[in-house]
């Protein structure tokens, strides 16, 4: 809001919207407050329990176009 443009903040905010699409949470949701952020969130699941944070529907969709399957990952 008023500031300067810059690719710095644009790559933030691309990166934003991967975990947004990744998790299916949306930075403002009730699981974060205080020290935990949408980034912290993410960031903790790395790299052991990604797929106990990945949006179902991710898994599902993957699942219909031929990737393996969360299953098949761990």
């Amino acid at each position: 809001m008023g500031g300067q443009p810059s690719i710095q903040g644009d790559v933030y905010s691309f990166g934003v919207l991967i975990l947004e699409m990744f998790t299916g949470k949306r930075p403002t949701n009730e699981l974060f407050g205080g020290n935990v952020t949408l980034h912290s969130y993410t960031k903790s699941a790395l790299p052991e329990r990604v797929l106990d944070i990945a949006d179902e529907s991710i898994l599902h969709m993957g699942l219909r176009v031929g990737f393996v399957s969360a299953d098949e990952v761990r």
